[in-house]
């Protein structure tokens, strides 16, 4: 059996969610693969602290003023405290979200959640703040556009736009007019034109609100007015003359009078000039109409050149809207590629490759509604653990497909061996629990930032670097084993250590013993599983050993990433982000079993990996067994 743990950090959740990306493996039986090592800083113990009137600002700003137990919390504490304020308020999304990201940072340096959270109630919440107002204002003027367009279309039925009218999705309004005509006589084009884009699609809908209802209703107008036998055919000039000008009056909102209708081509056209927005196509080609001399350049500017103009301004406005919001997704792809936020990425990548509407859905929903990473899986043969970025560890019993139970929270690290589970938790304490997985938990040590467990050793990597293990119950004593050490790995009677200089030393028998040997130099992850030693060097090559500790070394892989071992198997991670294991001799074959992955884990009946977006895999069986995906929901219970 074996076990595997790994420290590579990534994103927290949701617009802006990190946490641990540990990808941990551990056996039932006697086998734990240590994490690969991770860079710590020297000035972890000069991690900045916000003051107390920094603080203060911040809970200001959130009418929180007068909490002085909320303003006294530490940092990390402080900024969650702020995130249980704002989660449930969707004008607060991205406080929530840049909450979310600090206090489950990727840990770059030993110090980075501390250093997040400063940041974060420095200047981060700020920044979080004045997005969301501009969202806010963004969201606000959208909705006036929207309102005025309908405005309008509903004006060229002599509609007034009430609530329902304009509250509505496009679906709605166009569901509502196609209503209201439809046992009307006088709008027998409109009632097909409503038809249409009820029935087409959204981008239908929309060009019906912005011109087509017009020019159907404006159609409808002068078949009414060509059918009506009393009239002479000046009266019908005349009338035909008034119901443009109406139609174009309504077309850019501007009040309708009969002094307005009853104006002279040119007149009118002066009006609109004045009326129109400044820089407006509208205006350009009243500009334009009203310096002719020309009647027939007044007539057609107030018959078609108008809407002509309007749809202009409509295509310019956007186009400039698609910019602005191509130009704030794009800032989400930044903010969560600088935060490891894996799946917010990818989904805000997928949005720039699309159109203008996926770009806006994103903006608008889309970005909220991207779940946790999974960050960290830990395998048995018959338990499944699941660390997400958010911090929260979960295990389930039996199947793939059984219920998760939630073990903890707050958590960077979690680990599997047997009927044990371990967490390391954000605050570097770390517990275990034995039996069921309801059992209670045992706090082993504190200020560790490596958790190992094998069989019935438990063994730990302090923030001084002192590595200890105790063997038996959860309560017995520690023993220290090493000094300088960056990475623990144990399976069965063996331990190695990493050291500062990365060196990999391993020993067996008992955990007093003193028999280190050397197995190899330049290492940046050591693995360990039953009497198989493997190594992945600086140089990205894979090593593996089988039998006693001085066996010969067998060249497993080059351009590797990372490094599995369990029972016979053995699995890598690629720098390109293909994984491939081989189960049998250290000879036997490769299979691939997955691409643009940056991490695995292995049982003896198992395979997890964790693809580029965050999302997990986890297969049961034979090597080439179909995967089950596990991608978070937005809020998991």
């Amino acid at each position: 059996m074996t076990s595997m743990n790994r420290a590579v950090w990534v994103r927290p959740l949701l617009a802006a969610g990190v946490a641990v990306a540990a990808l941990t493996a551990t056996a039932a039986g006697p086998a734990q693969a240590a994490p690969a090592p991770t860079r710590f800083s020297a000035r972890a113990a000069l991690a900045a602290e916000a003051s107390f009137e920094q603080k203060l600002a911040v809970a200001v700003k959130f009418g929180r003023g007068d909490d002085s137990a909320l303003i006294e919390k530490a940092d990390r504490d402080f900024v969650v405290a702020i995130w249980n304020l704002v989660k449930d308020n969707p004008d607060q999304a991205e406080v929530r979200l840049a909450a979310e990201a600090a206090f489950s940072a990727e840990p770059v340096e030993e110090d980075s959640v501390d250093q997040a959270c400063y940041q974060f109630i420095v200047t981060g919440v700020y920044a979080a703040f004045d997005r969301d107002v501009a969202r806010v204002k963004r969201e606000a003027d959208e909705k006036r556009a929207r309102d005025l367009a309908r405005t309008a279309a509903a004006a060229s039925i002599d509609v007034v736009a009430d609530a329902a009218l304009l509250n509505g999705s496009d679906a709605d309004f166009v569901r509502l007019i196609w209503e209201r005509v439809s046992d009307d006589v006088k709008w027998p084009k409109v009632k097909a034109a409503a038809r249409a884009a009820r029935e087409g699609s959204d981008a239908d809908r929309t060009a019906f609100i912005a011109a087509g209802m017009a020019a159907a209703a404006g159609q409808d107008v002068d078949d009414r007015i060509a059918a009506d036998e009393a009239k002479t055919e000046a009266e019908k000039a005349a009338e035909r003359s008034r119901a443009a000008k109406k139609l174009a009056a309504n077309r850019i909102l501007m009040p309708v009078t009969d002094e307005l209708l009853s104006l002279p081509d040119r007149d009118f056209v002066t009006v609109v000039w004045n009326f129109a927005d400044d820089g407006t196509e509208v205006q350009a080609a009243a500009i334009v109409a009203a310096r002719s001399l020309d009647p027939a350049v007044w007539k057609a500017f107030i018959d078609t050149g108008i809407h002509a103009a309007k749809d202009r301004d409509i295509a310019i406005g956007l186009a400039k809207a698609e910019a602005e919001d191509r130009r704030l997704v794009q800032a989400i792809v930044d903010r969560a590629v600088a935060n490891s936020q894996r799946g917010l990425a990818t989904a805000a990548r997928a949005a720039l490759a699309g159109d203008a509407a996926a770009v806006a859905d994103f903006l608008r929903v889309g970005q909220y509604q991207v779940g946790q990473d999974v960050t960290q899986f830990a395998l048995t043969t018959t338990r499944l653990g699941m660390l997400t970025a958010d911090g929260t560890a979960y295990v389930k019993e039996g199947g793939i497909d059984a219920t998760w139970v939630k073990m903890y929270t707050n958590v960077k690290q979690l680990a599997l061996s047997g009927n044990r589970i371990g967490v390391l938790t954000t605050a570097g304490v770390a517990l275990v629990k034995e039996g069921g997985l309801s059992a209670g938990w045992v706090t082993e040590q504190t200020a560790v930032k490596q958790l190992v467990l094998s069989g019935n050793r438990i063994g730990v990597i302090r923030t001084d670097n002192a590595a200890y293990v105790k063997e038996g119950g959860l309560s017995a004593l520690w023993t220290k084993v090493y000094s300088g050490v960056t990475q623990l790995a144990m399976s069965g009677t063996r331990i190695g250590v990493l050291r500062t200089d990365k060196a990999a030393l391993v020993k067996e028998g008992t955990v007093a013993s003193t028999g280190w040997a050397t197995e190899h130099t330049s290492v940046k992850q050591l693995v360990l599983s039953g009497t198989r030693i493997g190594v992945l060097r600086t140089d990205n090559i894979a090593w593996v050993k089988e039998g006693g500790l001085s066996a010969g070394w067998v060249n497993e892989h080059n351009a590797v990433a990372y490094l599995a071992l369990a029972g016979t198997r053995i699995g890598v991670v690629h720098t390109d982000g293909i994984v491939r294991v081989k189960e049998g001799g250290l000879s036997a074959l490769w299979t691939q079993v997955g691409t643009n992955s940056y991490t695995m884990a292995l049982e003896t009946n198992r395979i997890a990996r964790i693809a580029n977006d965050g999302v997990g895999y986890v297969n049961d069986g034979a090597v080439s067994a179909p995967f089950t995906t596990f991608k978070m929901a937005p809020s998991p219970s």
